[in-house]
């Protein structure tokens, strides 16, 4: 890989679930995924790439509920990206990738209907002592570390997704529901090589308070390796 190649692949990705906008408008540096019912496009989560010679993507779409629509800009300062790649996802369902490797004869759209997986209750206990007296929640995201094999560019990391939440009881324990992620179609190609991170978060205020880290068998670097199955109840260590 070349230093020019190096200079245009920057952080290309969005740290929160992708912006909906209301108008395409007349622009030809878009592309649009159209969201199917009855998932709103406001809990479809998409991280995407962009290249070309060079370019540098910014998030920019603003929310509008009520549209079944994504929109993302392909063009920055008047430069047009020559191609774009796209992991979307939404809680319970299948993985949805998108390759458009030459925007210039692309129709530049694509549909993203849910594909639904069966999920598992994935059950957890961690020494919560130190936050007595707090509503607390566990939230669960998902580590994509095939994101680098499937856009091309090796080592590279991009923001997680979003997977759920559960209330934490007074004694540490709690019930997460996590998709089955190996019924998913890209399991044996791609989606096997990613983990899952949990955080306490303050439910009262949705403040971090602190990540659980699993234990070294099941884990990598602290993260529950993503598996076709769990132990009846994980021991999770407070960080």
């Amino acid at each position: 890989m070349t230093m020019r190649t190096l200079q245009f692949i920057t952080a290309l990705f969005l740290a929160l679930p992708l912006c909906v906008a209301a108008q395409t408008g007349s622009s030809d540096d878009i592309f649009t995924i159209s969201v199917a019912a009855p998932v709103s496009p406001k809990d479809v989560q998409v991280r995407y790439f962009l290249n070309g010679d060079p370019v540098v993507q910014h998030s920019s779409s603003m929310a509008k509920p009520d549209n079944e629509k994504i929109v993302v800009k392909t063009g920055v300062e008047g430069v047009s990206a020559k191609g774009f790649r796209a992991i979307v996802f939404a809680p319970g369902c299948q993985f949805a990738t998108i390759k458009a490797d030459d925007l210039s004869s692309s129709t530049r759209q694509a549909p993203f209907e849910c594909q639904k997986l069966s999920s598992t209750a994935l059950r957890g206990r961690a020494d919560v002592s130190r936050f007595s007296g707090k509503d607390l929640q566990v939230t669960a995201v998902y580590v994509c570390g095939w994101a680098g094999q499937f856009f091309g560019v090796p080592g590279i990391a991009i923001s997680p997704f979003a997977v759920g939440k559960a209330k934490v009881e007074n004694d540490g324990t709690f019930a997460v529901e996590i998709p089955d992620f190996s019924g998913d179609p890209l399991w044996s190609s791609l989606s096997h090589n990613a983990t899952l991170m949990f955080f306490l978060v303050d439910a009262q205020t949705g403040q971090q308070l602190a990540r659980l880290s699993a234990p070294r068998d099941i884990s990598r670097r602290g993260s529950l390796k993503v598996a076709s199955s769990y132990p009846a109840e994980i021991s999770f260590t407070v960080r």
